[in-house]
């Protein structure tokens, strides 16, 4: 029988008034999100009401009891503003416990569900669709200039041969002659035909392939140069590289001194939340904090002793406080050859249209960074895709999205359709209740993206060889959530449901084999490492690095970057 329509107002303003003295409960909040769905003529008058509220607490904040009249008056230039200035207010009078709770919930319901009215949307989410990108991120810095072209042909990976002598992050390709470019760090590197050398910051580079002679000239901080398998870290000094087809390395110095180290092959960061519950999580690599949302519950592990249960709430969420780093291309999270995020999930997904969630645009994040077009994303998504990149199109409809942005390239996502078909899993096989291994990959030396599911390849896609991640900044990472903007603290967008443990983040592309023999330790019961992960920290620690001084060459192997005598 249907209520009367008092019924239903009655209903919405207890409902409302609960949740602004914080008292409303989670089956309420579910009822008065409904009755917003199923009554659309209440919506507007709802956020009157939840605004008056608002202009109450910045007077009792503030000291000053507004009239009636003034409240309104408040309301009213609430809508009348531009959306600048009302996110200027907004943060304004985020200053007492009632407000709090109202913005929380008002935040889930428009960010969430149907927009109620154009004008009180966001301004970061699309006009196109509902689901959240920021991509007003300010671009990387110049990270080189070009110093000489004597007779040679050239041009960057992803875009036409350019005509600038300004470069951002990126890779050439020289096909003729010698590319000689000057890093703002203080290096001048001369590659020669045929090559392909990346430029990731302003103090290191990638040799890909090819030779090329470096010399410091100027500035104090060291050169970086990576190749296959092999860091070569100056000093102010003078060498040649060179990388053959078999991916080994051959270093000369010319000059002073150059060291030598082979590329780390830990995770740059590992999360198995095995912590008792009275101590704090920790990143099991670096002994670096986690702040965990009041929504996040420690349970037992998927392996080993403890993991983390999600609710779908906005504060459920892991904050990863360890990443942040000043603009694009820096901080903990900053890769550009290779990435991977492994993670072991079990997925409790409420999408499409079961009678949890009727709308379908709903993700649920394992691991995101929101650094504008230059973010890192692993999620469950359904949506329409309108306005961002799939490579390649699949079209709409629930998929495990894997999202980067590549030089050249721009951003995009590798969004595998859960259907069943051609080896994918079905989304009842997802949230089947087990756990799963879910790892993405993106391998700048082969230009693989791809995504693995319980040990097996299930989808990729192939890039131009060299083409690399551009990545990091001052966002947030997070485990379980979309944290994006640094007043909310731990209220996340796009929020995770069930279960994640042992997460970990590289900054190179898992192989096949590594990820088959980590499902392998999860079947039995085991971390990805094989309960070895200290002993592995210790002998990377203690290292084998080579120092090498005026004349000496030496050869480097392509697997494991160890002198070739």
């Amino acid at each position: 029988m249907t209520k009367p329509e008092n019924s239903v107002s009655e209903q919405i303003w207890e409902l409302a008034d609960a949740q602004c003295s914080g008292i409303i409960t989670e089956s309420e909040m579910e009822t008065l999100e409904r009755l917003l769905l199923d009554h659309p003529e209440y919506r507007q008058e709802y956020l009157d009401y939840i605004f008056l509220h608002m202009g109450l607490a910045s007077a009792v904040t503030s000291g000053e009891l507004l009239s009636s009249s003034a409240i309104e008056k408040s309301v009213n230039q609430y809508h009348a503003e531009p959306e600048t200035e009302k996110k200027s207010l907004r943060l304004s009078i985020m200053q007492t416990l009632c407000l709090v709770v109202c913005l929380l919930a008002v935040g889930l319901f428009l960010l969430r569900k149907k927009p109620l009215q154009e004008k009180i949307v966001p301004q970061v989410v699309a006009e196109s669709s509902q689901y959240y990108f920021d991509d007003n991120a300010v671009p990387p810095d110049e990270v080189a200039t070009l110093s000489e072209v004597a007779q040679a042909r050239w041009e960057l990976i992803g875009k036409s041969p350019a005509l600038t002598h300004h470069f951002q992050p990126g890779t050439v390709k020289v096909t003729s002659g010698n590319v000689e470019v000057a890093f703002s760090g203080g290096a001048d590197i001369s590659v020669e035909s045929p090559a392909l050398f990346g430029m990731e910051r302003k103090n290191q580079g990638t040799l890909f392939s090819g030779t090329l002679s470096a010399r410091r000239t100027n500035g104090t901080e060291s050169f970086t140069l990576e190749t296959p398998s092999v860091e070569v870290v100056d000093r102010g000094t003078e060498y040649e590289v060179s990388v053959n087809e078999a991916a080994e390395t051959y270093v000369h110095v010319l000059d002073g001194q150059v060291e030598v180290k082979p590329r780390g092959r830990l995770p740059r960061f590992f999360w198995t939340f095995d912590q008792p519950k009275a101590e704090p999580l920790i990143d099991s690599i670096g002994n670096r904090s986690i702040q965990a949302g009041k929504n996040t519950r420690r349970v037992p592990g998927l392996v080993g002793a403890g993991a983390v249960r999600f609710n779908n709430r906005p504060d459920a969420s892991l904050l990863l406080g360890s990443g942040g780093g000043k603009e694009v291309g820096t901080g903990d999270f900053s890769v550009s050859t290779g990435i991977t995020v492994e993670a072991l999930v079990i997925s409790e997904w409420k999408t499409p249209n079961t009678p949890q969630k009727k709308a379908p645009f709903d993700y649920d994040e394992i691991f995101r960074k929101e650094d504008g077009s230059y973010r890192i994303l692993l999620s469950f998504q359904n949506d329409d895709k309108a306005g961002i990149t799939q490579i390649p199109t699949v079209g709409s409809g629930p998929c495990l999205s894997f999202g980067l942005f590549l030089s050249g390239m721009g951003y995009s996502e590798l969004d595998m359709p859960l259907d069943g078909k051609e080896g994918r899993p079905t989304l009842e096989e997802i949230r089947d209740g087990k756990p799963h291994h879910i790892v993405a990959t993106y391998n700048g030396w082969t230009g693989v993206k791809a995504i693995y599911i319980d040990g097996k390849l299930r989808m990729s896609h192939r890039f131009p060889v060299g083409t690399m991640i551009i990545s990091g900044g001052s966002k947030p990472a997070v485990i379980g959530n979309l944290i994006s903007d640094r007043f909310e603290t731990l209220i996340g967008r796009e929020p995770f449901t069930g279960v994640i443990d042992e997460v970990a983040f590289y900054d190179y592309a898992l192989d096949p084999a590594t990820v088959a023999a980590h499902y392998a330790n999860v079947q039995a019961g085991k971390d990805y490492f094989d309960g070895q992960l200290s002993r592995f920290v210790l002998q990377e620690q203690k290292g084998s690095n080579v120092l090498l001084n005026k004349g000496e060459k030496m050869k480097f192997a392509a697997e494991t970057g160890e002198p070739m005598l």
